[in-house]
């Protein structure tokens, strides 16, 4: 019986790749591999990962307001215009695909699985939100990228 344990335990341990993009640059400002449970839900291993690494968040397994001290409430957001303003946080994609779920409801499939966090924003123009989740870097504000 043990050795059977010993070979489930190790099946549902694998490693996962992550990166991390900010708001500036198309390229992570971390990435790396990390021996992944594959029980546990990608919020808990996100969480894993940030401090296995010692990169700052503020968040929980269901939700990352911050990573690497990026703004949070009010200085997360940027006026464009009397009419337009876009609001920052962050999002993740599993191999390319951004999930509908919060990350604490989503597991990975496979050691083959990729994350990426994001920082990202929402555009709002004339009280309708026009996108979601577009990777900062395509525009680096100026707000948080002098």
């Amino acid at each position: 019986m043990l050795p059977l344990l010993v070979v489930l335990a190790a099946s549902q341990s694998k490693a996962v790749s992550w990166r991390i993009f900010g708001a500036c640059k198309n390229s992570p400002v971390h990435e790396g591999t990390y021996q992944a449970d594959l029980t546990k839900s990608v919020g808990a291993l996100s969480l894993e990962i940030f401090d296995a690494n010692k990169i700052p968040y503020v968040g929980s397994a269901e939700g990352i307001n911050s990573i690497i001290n990026s703004p949070i409430g009010l200085d997360s957001i940027e006026v464009v215009s009397d009419t337009e303003l876009r609001a920052y946080g962050w999002c993740y994609t599993i191999n390319g695909k951004q999930p509908t779920e919060m990350p604490d409801k989503i597991q990975f499939k496979s050691q083959d699985d990729k994350l990426t966090w994001f920082y990202a924003y929402s555009t709002n123009k004339n009280n309708e939100w026009t996108d979601y989740c577009s990777p900062a870097y395509w525009i680096a504000a100026d707000q948080f990228c002098k």
